[in-house]
């Protein structure tokens, strides 16, 4: 996708986001993400957006989906997360096995939801899940998405597995992060079920391992959207008859960190020239600029900062629950790690 074609669909995004995501950002934190805005998504073509045409998505490339995906996520990350789950998750999950399916997830007729276990092997216990005969039956926990469709995790032997009826879904806790999309437990009991691959566990880590580019689309709309509203509040707010920005100290930290958010866009603007140990490399630097970023953010608003109708504590909270969910940062060390020394470095 060209520079100017990217800058047409993010203008185009901004306007969906202005008109369905700014004004209810905190009743999605709060209730989650509703039907009404999900059917929304699908129809300016975003909630399929990674999907292949030939099964109702939009066919879009990784450029133009991460143009998408970290728009929305200025706004609100749960919904950008949504929309990652659906393209990434469900369309390469499902890819060639459910084309019906997806077809529907695409359009928002049909919600998606995924137990993350076991893409990483650090949260505990899951749960137990096994096939018996003809039904599938136990519990899975670390399941995210739209509740209500249908679900896919893996088996305690490995089988991934695509749940269509016969589960149901509740929260277990009020979570870190993403709260737009809830984490439940699921409960399962079901004979209507199928087996998608024998190798659910590769599959799983694969595909999270894949999704570099846009987990560094993610990062960087959080951080754009935490410092946009630093930038704003620091010029209204006073201390000692001066705005908050007139002090050097806070107006260096904030213009060193929109000048490496800047040059981060810039290179993922440009991520149709990158290799994937180049992307690797963003995304690790994404995180951490999201990270630092949501932090100061945080604390120039003050005790501002931690009240929910601000907007502010819940890019720093995504910003830490990303790296939690959705990266495997002892993975990706190891991966960073063999491209820099040229082989297996860092294992001890």
């Amino acid at each position: 996708m060209s520079m100017e074609e990217q800058d047409i669909l993010r203008s185009a995004v901004i306007e969906f986001a202005e008109k369905n995501i700014a004004n209810s950002a905190v009743a999605i934190e709060r209730t989650g993400i509703t039907d009404d805005l999900a059917i929304s998504l699908a129809a300016q073509g975003f909630l399929g957006a990674a999907l292949p045409a030939e099964v109702g998505g939009a066919g879009i490339d990784r450029q133009g989906y991460a143009v998408i995906l970290k728009e929305l996520a200025s706004y609100s990350p749960s919904v950008s997360a949504l929309v990652l789950i659906t393209g990434s998750i469900a369309g390469r999950l499902l890819e060639g096995k459910a084309d019906s399916l997806l077809g529907k997830i695409a359009t928002g007729e049909e919600s998606f939801a995924v137990s993350l276990w076991p893409a990483t092997d650090r949260w505990g216990n899951a749960g137990e899940l096994k096939i018996s005969g003809n039904k599938i039956s136990g519990t899975r926990r670390y399941v995210i998405g739209r509740p209500g469709g249908c679900l896919v995790a893996v088996t305690d032997d490995g089988k991934l597995v695509l749940v269509k009826s016969g589960f149901s879904l509740w929260d277990e806790d009020h979570h870190l992060s993403f709260r737009g999309l809830k984490y439940s437990v699921a409960k399962i009991d079901s004979g209507d079920y199928e087996v998608i691959s024998s190798n659910g566990v590769e599959r799983m880590e694969k595909i999270l391992s894949g999704m570099d580019l846009e987990i560094s689309a993610i990062a960087l709309g959080i951080a754009r959207g935490a410092l946009a509203k630093t930038v704003d509040y620091t010029k209204v707010r006073k201390t000692f008859e001066k705005p908050l920005k007139d002090y050097s100290t806070v107006a260096n930290n904030i213009s060193r960190l929109m000048s490496e958010l800047r040059m981060a866009e810039v290179a993922l603007q440009a991520s149709g020239e990158m290799n994937e140990a180049e992307m690797l490399m963003l995304k690790v630097h994404a995180t951490d600029l999201a990270k630092r970023a949501t932090k100061y953010s945080l604390q120039y608003h003050g005790g501002y900062g931690y009240i929910e109708d601000f907007g502010v504590e819940k890019f720093y909270r995504d910003a830490v629950g990303l790296t939690i969910l959705l990266e495997n940062q002892v993975a990706d060390g190891m991966r960073l790690s063999k491209e820099v020394f040229g082989e297996k470095s860092g294992y001890l």
